[in-house]
C-alpha cells in the first residue's frame, strides 16, 4: 500500500493502545460492518472479527481493500456528512500505528454464518474494476480494465478511527477514500468466506 496511513489516525492513539492492552481473552466478537459502524465509540480500539463484502479499489499505481455492507441502519454521520458503509483494511504496519493482533483465532462457523447471512440480506456481491496487463517485449503494458467479482470476507483485527472523522468535510466528503474507520490486521487474518460462512483459502 503506497499511501501513508499514519497521518490518518487520530492523535489519541495512546488511549487506543491502552484500551487494547486491557482486552480479555474471551471469545472473539464477530460483527457485521453495519454493527461496527453503528457503534464507533464502543468498538474503536478493540479487537474484533468483521464480516462483510470484500471490495478492492485497484488502479495502475494503487491497491486498497475494504469491507463493506449496503443499507446500514445507523451509518456514521459527522457534521451532516454521511460516511460510506465501508471499513478500510490495512495489513501494512507503520510507526505510530496500533499493533494488529497476532493470534489466529478459531472462529465458530455457525456464528460467522449468521453474520454473513445478515450482511447478505442487504448486500449484493457485485463487481469492482481492475486493470489488466500483458507482456510486450521486455515490458509489461496496460491493456484494459475488467470487472472482477467481489467476495465475502472476514477480517480479524483492531478497529481504528480515521483522523478526518472529526473534520467538517461538507456534503462532498473528505476526499481520498472517504471512509470513517480502518481495521489493522495481519495478512493471515484477512480471509475469504464461502456463502455458508466457512473459511476459504488463507489470503496470501
Amino acid at each position: 500500500m503506497k499511501r501513508t496511513v499514519t497521518g490518518w489516525l487520530l492523535a489519541a492513539m495512546v488511549a487506543t493502545c491502552s484500551a487494547a492492552g486491557q482486552e480479555s481473552k474471551r471469545q472473539v466478537k464477530v460483527l457485521t460492518v453495519c454493527e461496527v459502524l453503528g457503534g464507533v465509540r464502543r468498538f474503536a480500539g478493540t479487537t474484533v472479527a468483521v464480516v462483510g463484502r470484500m471490495e478492492r479499489s485497484v488502479s495502475i499505481e494503487d491497491h486498497y481493500e475494504f469491507l463493506s455492507q449496503d443499507r446500514c441502519k445507523h451509518p456514521v454521520i459527522t457534521h451532516g456528512h454521511v460516511w460510506p458503509d465501508k471499513i478500510q483494511i490495512w495489513t501494512t504496519w507503520e510507526e505510530g500505528m496500533p499493533k494488529p493482533p497476532s493470534d489466529r483465532p478459531k472462529l465458530k462457523v455457525p456464528v460467522v454464518a449468521r453474520k454473513l447471512s445478515a450482511v447478505h440480506a442487504t448486500t449484493d456481491l457485485g463487481t469492482h474494476q481492475e486493470p489488466r496487463f500483458k507482456v510486450e517485449g521486455h515490458s509489461i503494458v496496460y491493456t484494459h480494465t475488467a470487472a472482477v467479482p467481489n467476495q465475502w470476507g472476514i477480517v480479524y483485527g483492531r478497529i481504528v478511527t480515521l483522523a478526518n472523522l472529526n473534520e467538517d468535510c461538507g456534503t462532498g466528503g473528505c476526499g481520498g477514500d472517504d471512509v470513517p474507520l480502518g481495521i489493522i490486521a495481519e495478512p493471515y487474518n484477512v480471509r475469504m468466506l464461502s456463502v455458508d460462512g466457512t473459511l476459504l483459502e488463507e489470503k496470501r
